[in-house]
């Protein structure tokens, strides 16, 4: 059986990775002002960012069920016969849902899993589902693989303010208030599905220290590591050095997020993701 892999734009797969895996992108949305734009396609970070700044209205919108047919078509058209189709977290997007009634109008089957991730949370799982369905694994077989890494997934991750999440309503009123008014940087993660207050701390170089603490600790063995960032590529860095130096490995992968991430979290987040 051959199985084919869809994902959504905030995996953030490396363009030429997905290509030579055949995984099936789907651009997740960005309104800003009214005006809908596809994360990659046709607004950037850079863009994102500065809307932010201005204080226009900035928010995000699934893609709509059609694209995801078309996607799940043309993998049957190249062959497929069988479907995963992997995405971002159902607590903070409807682009599951969408995956979800998409898979109704499929021609072939389709499993759609709920990542309870965002970020590589999901784009780890969606590679690994890949590559065992390139030696043959049948549906089954690969939607486990995928469900597994998905669980087996972590994210800590730094923001400047709860501002934004507050805005796009990820995270409650009350939290935001409390950051501002505290002064203090908070580190946050995903339990559930869920963006979750872990911990403040006084200063971003605190944050950073702690960042990577955080992130160590999730460690149990072999694992797949990727830092993201918004507009703060020194910090990313950074805490991949100290990630690098921390864990005795050679490299991690650091990968800019795209405009979806930016609406929500603002420039000069960074965040780490750990496989195992």
């Amino acid at each position: 059986m051959t199985v084919g892999i869809v994902t959504d734009s905030t995996a953030y797969l490396p363009g030429a990775i997905a290509s030579a895996l055949a995984i099936e992108v789907v651009p997740v949305q960005v309104i800003v002002d009214g005006v809908a734009y596809d994360e990659f396609r046709h607004i950037t970070v850079d863009e994102v960012v500065a809307a932010l700044r201005k204080g226009k209205q900035v928010t995000t919108s699934r893609p709509n069920p059609e694209q995801f047919v078309d996607a799940y078509s043309r993998l049957a058209q190249r062959g497929c016969e069988a479907i995963v189709s992997v995405h971002l977290s159902s607590q903070l997007s409807g682009t599951y849902e969408s995956a979800l009634l998409a898979s109704q109008q499929s021609p072939v089957p389709v499993s759609v899993i709920d990542s309870q991730g965002v970020a590589a949370m999901t784009g780890h799982a969606a590679l690994a589902g890949a590559r065992l369905a390139k030696l043959g694994a049948d549906l089954a077989t690969v939607t486990a693989e995928v469900e597994a890494r998905c669980a087996a997934s972590t994210i800590e991750f730094y923001v400047d303010t709860l501002e934004f999440l507050q805005r796009t309503g990820r995270i409650s009123n009350m939290k935001s208030k409390v950051g501002t008014v505290l002064s203090v940087k908070p580190i946050l993660h995903m339990v559930n599905g869920q963006v979750v207050q872990h911990e403040l701390v006084r200063t971003a170089a605190k944050a950073v220290d702690r960042l990577v603490e955080l992130a160590t600790a999730n460690v149990t063995g072999p694992c797949e590591i990727a830092v993201h960032h918004v507009e703060a590529a020194d910090r990313a860095d950074q805490v991949a050095q100290r990630l690098c130096e921390v864990l005795n490995i050679s490299s991690v992968t650091v990968t800019p997020a795209g405009a979806v991430i930016a609406a929500h979290v603002g420039p000069g987040a960074v965040a780490v993701v750990v496989t195992s």
